[in-house]
């Protein structure tokens, strides 16, 4: 029997460690009482907490969304008592004021006729913000002992707040049959939780340090070369020059330095007047516009002196042999998209693609980067998608040499494109590494790969409406090491008959190795046609710690 897996990214204002994992199927409520619980509650100060919200729960409670114990208050002095039968009770309590709020939980075991009173002092209150990776959507997170009952966003989002500091049991899924991970609240942690029928693991991913404007300085450039795996290693950016073969030799680029968020601008000619007596107008590329460092012949170091909104009025149809690096700053692009055409030798690097012009849900709708008609050599890194109605990003038409690396697709029908389908153009001479990407919120696909050859990699998918990845119409995929929150991992056809059959001409070619499962779904049996990567690259052992990285390290640094 396949073993559930839930997974929890904790990010908290006080949030660390983890101690134990164990299957709970109590779910309290309360009973006539024979003794009583006695608290004096204080503020942070050690005076009397007067008129304090209490509540005691025992400590195996789990909330099921309906109203439950009322709140007790203290008296003036801080003193309250709270009737319960004899048992293991977590107390928690709640003061505001002057619009400014604390708390507390305390453990209180009750004997019979107890008659000791227990000290409580209130302090700050946190929140947790978590990731589930789910594959129940009526999965729901609870703190045991508490009244806290959250249900995850379509992504697997949710936060709990008005937490006090304090040792929580985070508990997953149904009371009979629940997952929990104790947690100690510490400030500023963030914790990957994986809890299984037996065991648990904690992963603190390492801090993702922000990079640096590069400034002109070429072994920052050289830096970046030393970074690109998979198909697209030989590509040199603005460090290198294309021939006429394709062949692509070391060269000197120039640097041009970004200093306007124009595209176009309106140029008035005072020698041509209408018959109204206006000016004839053109629009001409700004100067030191994004368009302008683009359209420069020769290699091209193109980097940004300032954040900003970069939308594009026309496509940006790029020449070969360039570096577009936004890295030390927050560079978005908008409005019609970027296209390369039979251009070599690119790299984008650091930016985030976003808001199309266009945005109606058809065909004609541009893509966020189109890299299409033989071009080769296109390294794309640390970039994100979003927002694109159709597909954000596309590799077709015979291109190759192309890897797309710790990049980000989100918001949209289907993040990446590679080929076109069968009936429209037979593509088996193109080639894609996808590698350290993530994949999440997708209405239909992460990847559909119609003929060529695809190498996926340690990515991530979650919740995505059809497949992770689609290979079909001959397409030869090897699918190694990655993670899928998904019931549809990989999908081997690329079109259905109206009841729902696979057409046999539209079959794919998949091998499948070292994958992780985290929502249903299972490996595909295949050899991918013979087709095995004959570069070498290193590959991350999948679990939680790759997937915590990927997670919060793809996109833009």
């Amino acid at each position: 029997m396949r073993k559930s897996l839930y997974w929890i990214l904790l990010t908290l204002t006080a949030l660390a460690g983890l101690s134990g994992c164990s299957n709970n199927k109590d779910v309290a409520g309360g009973t006539e009482a024979e003794s009583t619980i006695a608290l004096r509650v204080q503020l942070a100060n050690g005076t009397p907490a007067a008129f304090t919200r209490v509540r005691a729960l025992p400590e195996t409670f789990l909330s099921d969304g309906e109203r439950v114990t009322e709140w007790t208050e203290t008296d003036g002095e801080g003193f309250v008592k709270i009737p319960a039968e004899p048992g293991v009770y977590t107390v928690e309590a709640r003061n505001v004021t002057r619009s400014e709020a604390s708390g507390a939980v305390h453990s209180f075991t009750l004997d019979e006729n107890a008659s000791r009173v227990d000290t409580v002092k209130l302090g700050e209150l946190s929140s947790i913000e978590g990731f589930v990776l789910l594959g129940d959507s009526s999965l729901v997170v609870r703190v045991a002992g508490l009244d806290r009952f959250v249900v995850p966003d379509s992504t697997g989002h949710f936060i709990i707040d008005s937490l006090p500091s304090g040792s929580f049991d985070i508990q997953l899924g149904d009371p009979s049959e629940t997952r929990s991970a104790r947690v100690q609240s510490t400030a500023g942690d963030t914790l990957y939780v994986v809890c299984s029928d037996s065991s648990a693991e904690v992963v603190k991913p390492e801090e993702n340090a922000a990079t640096k404007y590069p400034k002109g300085d070429w072994s920052e450039h050289d830096a970046l070369l030393a970074q690109i795996d998979g198909y697209a290693v030989g590509t040199l950016g603005a460090a290198g020059l294309t021939d006429s073969t394709g062949e692509i030799a070391k060269a000197e680029g120039e640097i041009c330095e970004v200093t306007t968020t124009d595209d176009y601008i309106i140029v008035e000619d005072t020698t041509s007047v209408d018959s109204t007596g206006a000016f004839e107008t053109t629009a001409v590329i700004a100067p030191g516009s994004l368009r302008d460092c683009a359209y420069r012949d020769g290699p091209t170091w193109v980097i940004f002196k300032k954040s900003g909104t970069y939308n594009l009025q026309a496509p940006l149809r790029l020449k070969k042999d360039k570096t577009i690096d936004g890295r030390g700053r927050d560079i978005r692009i908008t409005g019609m998209g970027v296209l390369t055409d039979v251009s070599s030798n690119l790299i984008f690097e650091n930016l985030t693609f976003t808001a199309p012009a266009i945005t109606a849900l058809d065909t004609s709708s541009r893509r966020a980067l189109s890299i299409h008609n033989r071009s080769h050599h296109v390294w794309v890194d640390h970039c994100t998608f979003e927002e694109y109605p159709l597909v954000q990003l596309d590799v077709k038409r015979g291109s190759h040499n192309v890897t797309v690396s710790w990049s980000r697709f989100e918001n949209a029908q289907t993040g990446i494109l590679f080929g076109l389908p069968a009936d429209i153009v037979k593509e088996p001479d193109q080639e894609l590494s996808m590698h350290h990407n993530y994949f999440a919120g997708l209405s239909e696909d992460g990847i559909r790969a119609h003929g060529g050859e695809l190498h996926a990699y340690n990515n991530f998918f979650v919740d995505l409406g059809e497949s992770s990845i689609e290979c079909g119409d001959s397409a030869k995929c090897y699918v190694e090491n990655n993670v899928f929150s998904d019931e549809m991992p990989v999908s081997d056809y690329s079109a259905f008959d109206s009841k729902g059959n696979p057409v046999d001409t539209t079959v794919g070619f998949v091998a499948m190795r070292g994958n992780w499962f985290t929502a249903g779904g299972e490996a595909l049996k295949g050899d991918a046609h013979g087709y095995k990567p004959d570069y070498k690259v290193s590959i991350d052992e999948v679990g939680a710690e790759m997937a915590v990285r990927i997670k919060n390290d793809a996109g833009p640094r």
